[in-house]
């Protein structure tokens, strides 16, 4: 997608919104990517939103990244409400790809791109590669994949969608992607630690078809769970859906629980399809818990037997070897565990 900041034209990934003359990067691996050229100095400006000021939120701030000529040169987390990021200096003029990334979630905390400060010329990234879509929850985010173990609480300092299978597989591919991904979330409940307590506030379905969650108010007074999302701006040819881990939380054991899901799991896969009627849709479901993977697999091929859609798959993963691979944060799959489930999805983006 081709958009403007200022004066300036740049290509964008993932979902993000045009707010009080800022662009506003929301889900995970959002990108603002662009060719600097006849350049002494670049810089770009950014605004945070409200957890920067919020000393009991320090552990949400957003984090990015800036890649020069691919290689990472910035990786920091914001500390003030608005930031100026010197990505480089000369003495002489000189180019070079630029491609500055949002790493943490939306339902933690968003940033905007406000202003690209330079005094050399400016041009788009071409927009190439497969178009590909990950739907998922934490392990999509990489919430947790820099933590030393599990022991370790959430804080954005450790999570990095760059380092998730997601992350992995769009670098190695040289994708065109979008991480529409929520920690916490499911399809018929987000996790709960009590089995008595579904959580009905942390299902994917409500938020799927708007710009992301985040309960910040934009300059315009809109929050992103109240924008539409304009699926005609980037349709996707590929989708994985990795969507089930928070589910089990509630359903374990509980077989109505798990029947309620396989039901929901279905009617979910029809609200993707209605807005993505181009993709091949690739279903996963496992590496943090196997209970759901047959529900999972019922649910695609009962889409398929129900509404004739062939364009449709599924594979089911085993659980994560923490002997072996380690954890990251909460339990969550570590950097070797992530590297292991992206080259299973590289293979079946590839093969399907």
């Amino acid at each position: 997608m081709i958009q403007q900041i200022g004066k300036h034209t740049v290509r964008v990934r993932g979902r993000t919104v045009e707010d009080g003359g800022m662009l506003w990067m929301s889900t995970s691996l959002s990108e603002v990517g662009f060719r600097v050229s006849g350049a002494k100095k670049l810089e770009i400006v950014l605004q945070s939103d409200d957890s920067t000021t919020d000393a009991l939120r320090a552990f949400q701030t957003p984090r990015y990244s800036v890649l020069v000529d691919g290689d990472p040169v910035i990786d920091r987390r914001m500390q003030e409400a608005e930031e100026t990021v010197t990505v480089f200096e000369s003495n002489v003029p000189w180019g070079a790809e630029i491609r500055f990334r949002k790493l943490s979630e939306c339902t933690q905390s968003i940033l905007a791109v406000k202003e690209i400060r330079t005094d050399g010329r400016v041009a788009p990234l071409e927009d190439t590669g497969l178009r590909v879509e990950f739907i998922g929850d934490s392990i999509t985010c990489g919430y947790g994949v820099e933590g030393k173990n599990e022991l370790e609480g959430f804080t954005t300092a450790t999570e990095n969608a760059g380092k998730s299978y997601a992350g992995l597989v769009t670098d190695w591919m040289g994708l065109d992607s979008v991480l529409t991904c929520f920690s916490g979330h499911g399809i018929v409940s987000g996790y709960t630690d009590d089995p008595e307590r579904r959580n009905v506030s942390e299902r994917v379905q409500p938020y799927y078809e708007f710009a992301g969650r985040n309960s910040f108010e934009l300059p315009s007074g809109r929050l992103m769970e109240q924008i539409p999302w304009d699926f005609s701006r980037w349709q996707p040819e590929k989708i994985v859906v990795n969507l089930g881990t928070n589910d089990l939380s509630w359903c374990k054991g509980r077989e109505p629980r798990k029947e309620m899901f396989r039901g929901q799991y279905k009617d979910f896969l029809k609200t993707v399809r209605k807005n993505n009627p181009g993709a091949m849709i690739l279903c996963v479901l496992g590496i943090m818990g196997t209970e759901l993977n047959d529900y999972m697999v019922r649910a695609v091929n009962e889409y398929r037997a129900e509404t004739g859609d062939v364009r449709i798959h599924s594979m089911t993963l085993q659980d994560q070897d923490a002997e072996r691979d380690g954890y990251g944060s909460n339990f969550h799959p570590s950097e070797r565990t992530q590297q292991r489930l992206a080259v299973k999805i590289q293979a079946f983006i590839q093969n399907t």
